[in-house]
């Protein structure tokens, strides 16, 4: 199996984590700088990423700098520069430029890939200049931007200390917030038409050692740098769980840990250019003794985004989603805090080769439906994900990976028993040969 589209660049997008209400910023330019250094332990597993992010009116834009695998140590390097340009009215935009090079600086933000890259707009300044070029995948038109960052709010780490994130011993990250909230000025321009650019902006970056295609990530954040405002959320999954939350709001730091978030996704669908199940809405519900908020997460755009390797290694899929986030921040003095805000949000898990359908049952809210496959020769049982209009999806994943690394879950030729428990039409099945040749396998129950 191949995952033959190489939308690249992937947006492992975690959260930030606020700390220190009322104190100095606890990161620094040189925080925000290219980090990479060869160690000689687990080098072939290091990953830095730097996402800038905007929206102004009806446009939205994601630009991400991806640099995996360094030295090439597995001869699937990826040196990526990434933008996904979101109109009302129009297609997603999305083109990336793959270089076999780059520049960086470990004392101040500046990194560069070929024709794009980011630094600060001049010394002594805390503004980013943000320029780049690529080519839309679909039209094969320029896609080319000019922007300066203003930071609205403080730095600060949101990962200060490398926890456990995925399925590696060992393996680690480090994330930092540089711009939490920010203003954004400047243009991008679309063949020969261009958008003047006046709106809000968030800037990250993480770094450390761990699989690409490995943790299942949530997220999501807004600002209004008006109103001192500025929230983000964030779950990850693998051997572990990590949920981390924080709210600043006029100046005042409010933080989450992973034991007082509890989210659930109320939402899920089929995205029908991968095969894959993503989240479009969830809630969560966060106490921390002084602070309790309910905020939901509505989503409003997604384009999927995929870091392509050769099978049987996973691809790395995520889902960028242009979002809704409205809630009520109360204190326990009875103090109360409302905000409905656009933001982004994200989607990032492992791709193997999915296989999905659709059901036989008419009912998108009949939460009954239990969906199985069997896999013939090894006797693996899983359960696929449905959706809430009937549509289905199951793929292995890392775990399935680390166990049989030649041949995860499936080889070709495997049949596979799909059969359906519930709803309106109990006990329908079907067999499926596996073709590892496809990019993925449709079955209809």
């Amino acid at each position: 199996m191949r995952c033959y589209k190489p939308y690249t660049m992937m947006m492992i997008i975690i959260f930030f984590f606020l700390s220190g209400a009322g104190t100095a910023a606890d990161a620094a330019p040189k925080d925000d700088a290219y980090h990479y250094m060869k160690t000689g332990v687990d080098d072939q597993l290091y990953n830095e990423l730097w996402r800038f992010n905007g929206a102004d009116n009806n446009s939205q834009f994601m630009i991400t700098f991806l640099l995996s695998d360094p030295e090439n140590l597995t001869s699937s390097r990826k040196i990526q520069v990434q933008a996904v340009v979101l109109q009302e009215g129009h297609l997603p935009l999305q083109g990336t430029h793959q270089s076999q090079g780059y520049g960086g600086d470990h004392n101040s933000p500046m990194f560069e890939i070929d024709k794009s890259g980011f630094s600060p707009e001049q010394v002594p300044s805390p503004n980013l200049k943000v320029w780049g070029e690529v080519l839309d995948e679909t039209t094969g038109e320029p896609i080319a931007w000019d922007l300066v960052y203003q930071p609205a709010a403080s730095p600060w780490f949101s990962i200060p200390v490398q926890p456990h994130i995925g399925h590696l011993k060992g393996d680690w990250m480090k994330w930092l917030v540089y711009m939490p909230s920010a203003n954004v000025t400047g243009s991008i321009t679309i063949g020969n038409r261009t958008l003047n650019i006046d709106g809000i902006g968030y800037h990250d970056h993480f770094w450390g050692r761990f699989a690409l295609s490995d943790p299942q990530i949530t997220w999501a954040e807004a600002s209004e740098p008006g109103d001192g405002f500025s929230l983000t959320l964030g779950e990850i999954q693998g051997d572990e769980r990590n949920a981390f939350m924080g709210i600043k709001i006029e100046g005042k730091t409010i933080k989450f840990s992973s034991k007082q978030i509890k989210l659930n996704y109320t939402n899920v669908v089929l995205d029908n250019a991968t095969a894959v199940m993503q989240p479009t809405g969830y809630n969560v519900s966060v106490e921390n003794g002084e602070y309790t908020l309910d905020l939901a997460v509505a989503v409003q755009k997604s384009v999927p985004m995929m870091v392509d390797y050769p099978f049987p290694m996973p691809c790395r899929l995520d889902f960028q989603q242009y979002s809704l986030l409205q809630g009520t921040l109360k204190s326990k003095s009875g103090e109360e805090y409302s905000f409905r805000r656009p933001g982004f949000s994200g989607y990032a898990t492992g791709r193997l080769h999915p296989i999905f359908g659709r059901l036989g049952t008419t009912n998108p809210k009949d939460a009954d439906v239990t969906l199985t496959a069997a896999n013939e020769r090894s006797n693996q049982v899983k359960t696929a994900r449905v959706a809430t209009n009937g549509f289905y999806c199951v793929d292995a994943n890392y775990i399935d990976y680390l166990a049989n690394p030649t041949a995860p879950w499936v080889l070709n030729g495997d049949k596979v028993k799909l059969e359906m428990f519930g709803g309106q039409s109990p006990g329908n099945s079907t067999v499926l040969a596996v073709d590892l040749s496809k990019d993925r396998q449709e079955a209809n129950l």
